[in-house]
């Protein structure tokens, strides 16, 4: 089978979640719409085992090229490849509402990858008028490919068929984490690990709040904040005013290669998030062997997550809760927390690489047996590209 990817820019997780569909003998081909996107840091890679084609370049590295230019590249590169089915990265931008417009009039199949959720940043209400023409817009998608749970029921909630979802997209390499942490013996620093970006709904104020708590109530172990974004300088200096500053850190982004030795090192992790649709640092942790503490409006946590058996779940606006899975953690004997490493890891199974590549696959053969389209979600997807640029 032939199948088109369309995304913003290739990240480490798609290079390895690509490369096993490449293994199950997918012909694969990758639409980059934001090439140059610095969302994320990423470094890129020139070595892909399938093909890579890249959009224009942009006024904005962050902002879609023009729908006539979107349209012109879709004509002339799907038209070329006469792919089986197409997968969305995503609906919002203009470059994923044109390519269900181009899919829908010739008759391809289009899959929409989301992982949404129905919490919303800070439990903000969802806007009634958009949710409706959600509804209207999913109608044009033959399958949906979604991260867990939670972003299953938003969907269902929008109106989409339960049978038509699969899962899960939000997967890293399981096994490079693994093999990284058994090959060489942890530091003797006993420090709680972060791996964020640095934006306000990330809940790293707090984070350290409850850290600094932790500290005055006997807490011994470290903090490392790593993460890119704009509030890098304003942690540092909250991180300087508190008791015993030296034990904590905040560094800049790292590539995934550097990464992993935090996590090796590591004695165990937290997300503080207010929102977060999934978390693949989760992923990562528990990969590593790190017992987690995870936000409850995080979308990971109801899938990885059991508290107190696979992981610590707590309110992002309890500072006193996280503080108290802290302590719990610092105190774990080490049979209560290999016990609890392997039911993480042993859960994990069920997002991994090869669960992804065979879904994906299924969500694929679903759409091609079951192919949908809608002239009314056309019809709007064409005024609403519009009133996007």
């Amino acid at each position: 089978m032939k199948i088109i990817i369309v995304l913003r820019n290739i990240g480490p997780y798609h290079q390895s979640r690509f490369e096993s569909l490449v293994n199950e003998k997918l012909k694969l081909y990758v639409f980059e719409t934001r090439p140059e996107s610095q969302e994320y840091l990423w470094s890129s890679s020139n070595s892909y085992k399938y093909q890579v084609i890249k959009f224009p370049k942009s006024i904005s590295p962050e902002k879609d090229i023009s729908n006539k230019e979107i349209d012109c590249f879709y004509k002339k590169n799907i038209s070329l490849i006469k792919p089986d089915a197409i997968i969305s990265v995503g609906w919002s931008d203009r470059s994923y509402q044109r390519l269900l417009l181009y899919s829908n009039s010739k008759n391809i199949p289009c899959i929409v990858v989301s992982d949404s959720i129905i919490k919303t940043e800070k439990n903000k209400r969802r806007f009634f008028l958009k949710e409706i023409l959600k509804k209207i817009i999913l109608r044009g998608y033959s399958s949906a490919f979604v991260a867990g749970k939670e972003s299953k029921e938003y969907l269902i909630n929008l109106g989409f068929e339960d049978e038509k979802i699969f899962h899960p997209w939000d997967v890293v390499d399981n096994s490079f984490f693994e093999k990284v942490n058994s090959i060489s013996q942890k530091s003797e620093d006993k420090f709680f690990l972060c791996v964020s970006r640095l934006l306000e709904r990330k809940n790293l104020f707090n984070l350290i709040k409850s850290f600094s708590n932790y500290q005055k109530e006997g807490g011994i172990w470290g903090l490392k904040i790593i993460g890119s974004g704009n509030l890098y300088l304003k942690l540092k200096k909250y991180a300087d005013e508190i008791k015993n500053q030296e034990k904590i850190e905040i560094i800049n982004w790292l590539q995934i290669d550097d990464l992993v030795h935090y996590y090796k090192n590591a004695s165990g992790f937290i997300l503080p998030s207010y929102f977060d649709n999934w978390g693949l640092v989760v992923n990562e942790a528990i990969s590593s062997g790190l017992p987690c503490i995870v936000s409850q409006n995080c979308g990971c946590a109801v899938d990885l997550i059991k508290n107190n058996e696979t992981g610590f779940v707590f309110n992002p606006n309890n500072n006193y809760e996280l503080q108290k899975y802290m302590k719990k953690v610092e105190n774990q004997t080490k049979d209560e927390q290999i016990k609890m490493i392997s039911l993480a890891r042993t859960n994990l199974k069920n997002y991994d690489l090869d669960i992804f590549s065979k879904n994906l696959k299924k969500a694929i053969v679903f759409s091609i047996k079951n192919p949908r389209k809608s002239l009314i979600s056309s019809l709007l997807l064409r005024v609403v590209s519009k009133i996007c640029l």
